[in-house]
């Protein structure tokens, strides 16, 4: 194949493929820049958690002098099929035991009283978001979810907690554990839809081995290197090597 041939080919086929890959390139451009300029703690909402000196300490508390309950007199009151592991936890200003069948199947237990805690109720969860959030910013809507949707893929049912606040935050409570298991903004939110572009996964955003992502790598680095081809073939500066490998 000459060289005009071969230049020829090499262009043609570049830009065919710079117009398949093209708004990939972008996609995955504006992705990086997208993540490197917001921080990742920006995302999951840490910055606007409440993590006051006072709310701390509190969860630290010392146990001394504290007379908490056998855990096998409070396994009968655990309506959970199998109970897996059992966590001694600081709830709401209250020692708690906290009884794990899988994710989404839990139970609180009050550690010296025996009253039962969870599952929390909408009044409950609602305090508890606002304890968590770091703004005083009115709720707008609470709302139970007994299946996931397009932001919250956490354990179920959970509450989720509408705020009134310039980053349109989302914080979601499960109902069996009363914790917050996600806070979700406009940057998660964002973050989210250039995730899913840049792994090309539209579903669970998690599948790096995709077919569609295997195909526009490769059809990326093709439209790379045919370029680098052509600036090889046309530039002034390479003649004389040109000329030693492929001929005049």
């Amino acid at each position: 194949m000459g060289q005009k041939t071969l230049q020829s080919f090499m262009r043609r086929w570049h830009r065919r493929l710079a117009i398949v890959i093209g708004l990939q390139f972008l996609a995955w451009t504006l992705g990086g820049a997208y993540f490197a300029w917001f921080h990742i703690d920006n995302v999951r909402g840490q910055y606007e958690r409440n993590v006051s000196p006072a709310k701390a300490s509190l969860r630290s508390g010392s146990l001394a002098g504290k007379s908490l309950l056998p855990i096998d007199e409070l396994s009968n009151k655990v309506q959970l099929k199998a109970i897996h592991t059992v966590e001694l936890i600081h709830w709401r200003g209250q020692w708690a035991y906290w009884f794990k069948q899988d994710r989404d199947q839990s139970r609180l237990i009050n550690a010296q009283t025996g009253a039962q805690l969870s599952p929390v109720s909408e009044d409950t969860a609602v305090a508890i978001a606002q304890d968590d959030f770091a703004h005083a910013s009115p709720v707008l809507a609470v709302t139970r979810l007994e299946a996931h949707n397009n932001e919250y893929k956490g354990p179920l049912p959970a509450y989720q907690v509408t705020f009134d606040h310039p980053k349109k935050t989302n914080l979601y409570v499960h109902e069996n554990s009363g914790r917050v298991t996600a806070r979700r903004n406009w940057v998660w939110r964002g973050f989210d839809f250039l995730w899913m572009l840049h792994i090309l996964d539209f579903n669970a955003r998690e599948d790096f081995n995709n077919w569609a992502l295997r195909i526009l790598s490769i059809l990326g680095l093709i439209t790379l290197f045919s370029g680098y081809g052509l600036w090889f073939l046309t530039s002034m500066r390479w003649r004389n090597l040109r000329m030693k490998i492929l001929g005049p």
